[in-house]
Order: C-alpha cells, then structure tokens, then sequence
C-alpha cells in the first residue's frame, strides 16, 4: 500500500510539473534518468554540469574555458550555465574548442533544443553561436532579446534562430527566423526553446514549449555541414560570437543575460508531437532528480 501511495504522489506531481511553468528545484543526479526521444538521432548533448563534463555527447568538441561571469548554478537538471551579473554586456560565456571533423560535420536537417531561465531586466544575447573567419555574423545562433514593447506598451521577447551558410562563390546565405510575442515572455521561469531545419524542403521551425509559433521555407537548402567550414573552431554557451571575437559592438549581439541547460542537437528533424513529448520527459526527469 505504501508503494502505490508513494507511486502515486510521484505521477501526480510529474503531471502537475509538466501542466506548468517549472520552478527551481534541487537536483541531486540527474544522470540518472536520461530523455529517450531520438537518443539514436542525438548527435550533440550539453548538461552544462561542470567544466569537466559539459559534453557528454559531441565528437570533436571539448571544453576550452569559462570567461568572466559565467558560472554553475542551479539548472532544470542539476546544474547549468548562468550569467551571474544578469548584464548582457558584462563578459559571461562558456567557450568549447571544435575540431575540424566535429558533430556540427555530420548535420544535414537539424532540431536544436535548450531550456532557458530569463532575467527580465536584461534578457538579451546568444544562447549558443559557432564561429566562422571573415564573416560577420555567426554561422549558427540561436538567441532572445526581450527590448521591445508592442502597441498597448507590453514588454515583447523575441525569440531567434539563425544559420548562416555560404554558396559555392563563398557568398553569405542567411536563414533568419524570429517572433515578437508578450507570451513568450517568461521571467524567472524555465521554458523550453527549439528550433528544426530540414535541408530537403528548406522547412524551418521555431517552437516555444513544445508549441510551433513560427515557419517558413528558406533556399538555400544546403545542408548544415555547409556552415561549419574548416574556419570554425570555436563554440560559445551564452555569448555571440561575433561580439566575443571583436567583430560586433551592437548590445544586442552580446552576452546571454539569464540560465541555460539541457543543449541538445539532433541530426534530423524532430516533429512538433517529438518536441512535445521531450519536454514532458525532460520535466518528468527533473522531478525524479528532484524525489
């Protein structure tokens, strides 16, 4: 009887978890329970518990070093990154060393995924970028900026994936894909942000909680490994790489002023049922590293 009770109390407050926004929590392991949706797919994997195990999936890319205030803290699962200032313009990132045959190499479609904690008085910068000599934007970002106001004067976030790939000239190709929405406005809460690339169709996504709020179809439908050149040997967790390596001063290219956890990258497209799915789990998790 005192297994069903116990079994029960730990499903409603899985269900209850997964219904809500989650709060901060303990977590003692959370290697414990791994998410299984598309591990196979699973090409890239950050838990961002410490330096010495940041990837725990991810040919080619190791830890470089932790720059400024950028710190350890309590993530969805464990650990995760923080910005300790919560200034956008004051030095936090996590840089990671990619060799020439890394993971971004084996990309053809995509699906990023990451939780995010914003700080609302400063919620702008990458998420995540990689490098690339000579251009002037990163050839991959995924970031917020929460500056905007719509008409009746709500604060917006706007919520932004990029690839940026070059042509057999060398010329630039830039998916750009971002919205402006009051909702996506989560402050001090952790919410799931996604975003799929299909280099068959040129189908490109961005999700919110599982959600689909935005797609279009881009050319020039180059597989991702056309954007990780021989150039790129820099990752960056929490900066944009373009401001960290001198090539930007623009405030909104900058520091990520909040939390992040939980990086994933698969090398296919995931379906929005997956993307849904793989929230509820990894939520699911953090409650069990939680008990």
């Amino acid at each position: 009887m005192k297994k069903v009770i116990i079994l029960f109390a730990f499903l409603a407050a899985a269900a209850c978890f997964a219904a809500c926004d989650p709060a901060d929590k303990p977590a003692d392991d959370p290697g414990k329970t791994m998410v299984t949706v598309a591990s196979e797919n699973l090409v890239v994997y950050m838990p961002l518990e410490a330096a010495d195990k940041n990837v725990s999936v991810g040919e080619g890319i190791t830890y470089a070093e932790a720059k400024g205030s950028a710190s350890y803290a309590e993530g969805l699962l464990g650990q995760g990154y923080i910005n300790t200032t919560g200034d956008n313009m004051k030095q936090a990132y996590l840089k990671f060393n990619l060799a020439a045959n890394n993971a971004f190499k084996q990309l053809e479609s995509m699906t990023f995924t990451c939780w995010v904690k914003l700080n609302e008085s400063c919620s702008k910068g990458a998420i995540l970028s990689v490098n690339g000599s000579g251009i002037d934007w990163p050839a991959f970002i995924a970031y917020f900026d929460n500056s905007g106001t719509n008409d009746e004067g709500v604060k917006t976030q706007q919520v932004n994936g990029r690839l940026v790939f070059h042509d057999s000239e060398g010329a630039e190709q830039n998916l750009w894909l971002d919205t402006w929405d009051p909702a996506f406005a989560k402050y001090d809460k952790w919410f799931q942000f996604a975003f799929t690339y299909d280099a068959t169709s040129g189908a490109w996504k961005l999700f919110v909680d599982g959600i689909l709020v935005k797609e279009a179809e881009f050319g020039p439908k180059l597989p991702v490994s056309n954007l990780v050149s021989s150039s790129c040997n820099a990752m960056y967790v929490g900066g944009w790489s373009t401001f960290i390596e001198g090539q930007s001063n623009q405030d909104w290219q900058s520091y990520f002023a909040g939390s992040i956890d939980e990086i994933r990258i698969y090398n296919r497209v995931l379906s929005e049922t997956e993307l849904a799915t793989l929230r509820v789990q990894e939520l699911a998790a953090a409650v069990a590293a939680a008990i």
